[in-house]
């Protein structure tokens, strides 16, 4: 190697170490945690979600009418004997639409309340009618500072933050474990939170597990876009430098 571009390699060679570091204590989860081989962590209760518009649910029904089951088992998925039940989204209004109960405001209400409201639709038709409703879909959204950041459906209805996060790809060594935003919108009330995920207390946050609808963001550190810059310009320094040291060469012989 001759003297230019030697001096040119050892003058960039400290900005890349610079650049190239990164916080080990940063890019770990929960990093305050005891050096135990057991820790025992809070209980924390899965949350109520409320139905919002365009959830898609599936209702069953069931009840001692043998006539009015009939009419209603027509509109089960597959028709007439499937195992599946009746298929709806939750429309603009908030209501769905249930073969002789009619349409039902549903939006806003927690499942065990909109199972409540469908059974009395079915009261007037049915003798005791069953009802059981589950969600088909379980939506949400991670950007920013992750391997794969994307839009994702789930039939799990129990998601946490730490799942949600791996369906991305995990976070990046460049991704601020401190300040992982959670955007949520509950029928129109909507709220941002900030979350630690190196201190421990986030195993413990009433917001372990997300809601259907909310969309995780991952903010970057600093350092990687000055480390990404800086890897622009060192391959345009190296081109550079080598161009003179053709120029060089070129002109002693």
């Amino acid at each position: 190697m001759n003297k230019p571009t030697a001096c040119a390699y050892l003058l960039i060679l400290p900005f890349l170490f610079i650049t190239a570091c990164v916080d080990i204590k940063k890019a770990t989860y929960f990093n305050n945690l005891p050096d135990t081989s057991r820790l025992a962590l809070n209980e924390i209760k899965i949350p109520q979600q409320t139905i919002q518009v365009n959830d898609q649910i599936e209702v069953r029904v069931g009840g001692e009418n043998e006539k009015a089951t009939e009419y209603i088992n027509q509109y089960l998925t597959g028709g007439a004997g499937s195992t599946g039940g009746i298929q709806n989204m939750v429309d603009i209004d908030g209501n769905i639409e249930l073969p002789l109960a009619g349409k039902i405001h549903i939006a806003g209400l927690t499942r065990d309340e909109a199972r409540d409201a469908i059974t009395k639709g079915y009261a007037v038709y049915l003798k005791n009618p069953i009802v059981s409703l589950k969600f088909l879909n379980f939506k949400f959204t991670v950007l920013g500072e992750v391997k794969s950041p994307g839009y994702f459906n789930s039939t799990n209805e129990k998601i946490n933050l730490f799942e949600a996060i791996a369906m991305a790809g995990d976070m990046t060594p460049y991704s601020r474990r401190d300040r992982v935003k959670i955007i949520r919108d509950d029928n129109g009330k909507r709220e941002i939170i900030t979350l630690d995920f190196n201190d421990k207390n986030i195993l413990n946050s009433p917001d372990y597990y997300i809601n259907r609808a909310d969309i995780i963001y991952v903010e970057a550190q600093k350092n990687r876009f000055v480390s990404e810059n800086f890897s622009k310009t060192i391959s345009v320094l190296g081109a550079v430098t080598g161009i003179i040291a053709l120029f060089l060469a070129i002109f002693r012989n």
